[in-house]
C-alpha cells in the first residue's frame, strides 16, 4: 500500500471512531478482524471492485486497445482491426505477442484488454468470446524424418514418433485440445518428448530430430526453417483461435472490437450482453 505502520493505525482509528467500534482484535501474536469489522469489509468490497473496474477501464481508454495474440495468431486481426480503424480512426491498437507460459498474466494484470487464445479457456475471472479463425491442423516434420515423404498424416501416425510437448505450467484444458491425445485410436502410445516455450525452439527440436510438433495452419506463414516441413493431419479437431478478456474490463471498447472480430462463418452472431 506504500503507506507506514504509523499511517496504517491512524487510519484504522479513524475508521473506527467513524463506524462506532473496535474493527480489529490485537494481541502479541496476531491481528484478526471483529464481526463489526468483517460487516464492514463485506459491505465495501463490492464498492473496491467498482473502484478496480473504473481504474482498469479508465487506464485501457487512455493507452487505446492492447491486444495479446499467441505467435502462430500474428495476422489473424489484421482484418477486424483495419474495420476498428475505419470506424473509430481515434482509437489506437497496439499488438503484443503473449508467451506460451504465463498467457493470462497480461489479462489479470490489466496490460492486455484482450488476449487471443485456443479454445477452450478455463481460467477464473476471464471471459471467452467470439471464434475469430479455425485452423485445420498440421504437423511439422523434420525434412529427413520418415514421415516427410508423407503428404497427409493421421493421428495413427503419431504413434510412430515421439512428438514434442507442450511449455511447462501450460492449461490443462490448452493440453487436452491442442496437443494429440496420449494413445493413437488403436491404442498404441504417443510419446511426449520434451517441452518448448516459443515457435523457434519448438521448430528447433523438430529439426533436430528430437520429434514432430502437431501445430494449425496458422504457423507456417509466420515460422519456417530451413530443415522443417509442415504436413496436413487428419483425425484432430481444428484449432479455434478466440478473443479473451477479463470480466472487470468488459467495456464497450472490448464488445465493439470482439464484434468485429468474429468468424461470420462460425455460427451465432456475437453481441454485447445486455448493460
Amino acid at each position: 500500500m506504500l503507506l507506514s505502520q504509523p499511517r496504517v493505525s491512524q487510519i484504522v482509528r479513524e475508521l473506527e471512531r467513524a463506524v462506532g467500534g473496535p474493527l480489529f482484535l490485537r494481541s502479541s501474536r496476531r491481528v484478526e478482524p471483529t464481526p463489526l469489522g468483517r460487516e464492514l469489509l463485506a459491505g465495501v468490497t463490492p464498492a473496491l471492485r467498482d473502484i478496480d473496474r473504473a481504474v482498469l477501464t479508465a487506464r485501457s481508454a487512455a493507452r487505446g486497445l492492447r491486444i495479446g495474440f499467441l505467435g502462430p495468431f500474428a495476422s489473424t486481426l489484421d482484418e477486424p482491426i483495419a474495420a476498428l480503424r475505419h470506424s473509430r480512426p481515434e482509437m489506437t491498437v497496439q499488438l503484443v505477442q503473449a508467451p506460451w507460459v504465463d498467457s493470462f498474466a497480461g489479462l489479470y494484470n490489466g496490460e492486455l484488454d484482450l488476449l487471443l487464445y485456443l479454445s477452450p479457456v478455463v481460467e477464473p475471472d476471464l471471459v471467452t468470446g467470439p471464434t475469430v479463425r479455425t485452423y485445420p491442423r498440421m504437423v511439422a516434420v523434420a525434412r529427413n524424418h520418415p514421415l516427410a515423404a508423407r503428404t497427409e498424416l493421421t493421428v495413427e501416425d503419431l504413434g510412430d514418433t515421439g512428438v514434442v510437448g507442450p511449455p511447462d505450467r501450460a492449461p490443462e484444458a490448452t493440453v487436452r485440445a491442442y496437443w494429440p491425445p496420449e494413445r493413437t485410436p488403436s491404442g498404441r502410445p504417443i510419446r511426449r518428448i520434451g517441452s518448448a516455450r516459443t515457435e523457434a525452439e519448438m521448430l528447433s527440436a523438430v529439426a533436430r530430430g528430437d520429434g514432430v510438433y502437431v501445430t494449425s495452419t496458422a504457423m507456417p506463414a509466420h515460422f519456417a526453417h530451413p530443415a522443417v516441413d509442415y504436413l496436413p493431419i487428419t483425425g484432430l479437431p481444428p484449432a479455434r483461435a478466440v478473443l479473451v478478456w477479463h470480466r472487470n474490463n468488459a467495456c464497450d471498447r472490448v464488445h465493439r472490437f470482439a464484434s468485429l472480430a468474429q468468424d461470420r462463418d462460425a455460427g451465432r452472431k456475437y453481441s454485447a450482453p445486455a448493460r
